[in-house]
């Protein structure tokens, strides 16, 4: 009878399991059908710039977006000194100013750590001895982040995006060589208390400049470029993106129709990019920068976040 038992809990196991291989569909597409909704500027919260950020849906309700920015008459116009803000909305797409988080940080992402007494985490890097660092901080109410733990003191950039995966954290940086030229994104993985578990590696793929990552589904995270519209010589019209499944080093690179919102003469850049959900609709934020000038580092620039709905294919 035990033996019978054994073999029809082996059967079950193996049918449930490979009905879950079969729910897991190939990502074959990501579209987005409508406008662009513009959710904020530098010029609505009284600033010269605003930055890197994401947004959470909070569990008693409401949003939270975490955006760096500075003023000229706190930090003077240096994009690497920059401040933690927050603001605050009941719908997702209106939001209020709140206050400052923290002071001189960069290229941060709040995240949940799926913890109870701390479930709120950040990384992102800090300046010390003219030297990033990059950091992890967590906080019982998202606002106040204790216990700074350090992650890594090589040189690396761009959107530092973590996310909580089976019990460790799965982070996606932008790592530079010694020499600060060749630029490549890169994986690691880490403890909920910060300790290395798969040292920082390479993603296999091209070159991508200034990526942030999402989670799309329970297995697989997508991988945003930064899309440069005629910013650079030589930098392509066409954005793109990159899809990880969950080892995070395989990449199958999807086209995507976001060009058809942009006009071609413009100045352009997305950057930060990250889902969030409102209602039943799945949208892209991104924060858009336009200049007059050549350099994305003109004085003149004006920094907006967007929503734009986003569609997943599957087959």
């Amino acid at each position: 009878m035990k033996t019978r038992l054994s073999i029809s809990f082996f059967i079950l196991a193996a049918t449930l399991s490979s009905c879950c291989k079969k729910e897991v569909k190939d990502i074959v597409s990501v579209s987005f059908p409508e406008a662009p909704i513009e959710i904020m500027s530098n010029a609505d919260v009284g600033m010269n710039l605003i930055n890197y950020f994401n947004i959470l849906q909070l569990p008693e309700g409401g949003y939270r977006m975490y955006f760096s920015g500075y003023k000229a008459d706190e930090c003077g116009p240096d994009w690497d000194n920059q401040n933690l803000y927050f603001a605050e909305s009941s719908d997702g797409i209106h939001y209020e100013m709140r206050g400052k988080v923290m002071d001189s940080i960069v290229e941060q992402t709040v995240f949940f750590t799926g913890e109870k007494e701390l479930p709120y985490g950040m990384v992102g890097r800090v300046r010390e001895n003219k030297k990033f660092k990059m950091y992890m901080w967590k906080s019982k109410d998202g606002l106040v982040f204790e216990g700074k733990v350090l992650l890594s003191t090589r040189w690396n950039d761009t959107q530092c995006v973590m996310i909580p995966r089976d019990g460790r954290f799965k982070l996606y940086t932008r790592i530079w060589d010694e020499e600060h030229k060749d630029r490549k994104n890169a994986v690691a993985e880490f403890t909920p208390d910060g300790e290395l578990l798969k040292d920082i590696t390479p993603l296999a793929g091209d070159f991508l400049y200034n990526p942030a990552a999402c989670p799309v589904d329970g297995r697989r995270d997508i991988l945003f470029p930064t899309y440069l519209n005629n910013m650079y010589p030589g930098m392509s019209d066409t954005c793109f993106f990159k899809c990880f499944v969950v080892d995070g080093l395989y990449s199958k690179e999807l086209e995507c129709d976001l060009n058809k919102w942009v006009e071609p003469d413009e100045k352009w850049v997305l950057a930060a990019p990250g889902f969030i959900r409102i209602g039943d609709d799945l949208y892209l934020a991104y924060n858009t920068r336009t200049y007059s000038h050549d350099t994305p580092r003109a004085d003149d620039v004006v920094t907006k976040y967007k929503l734009i709905k986003a569609v997943i294919g599957y087959e």
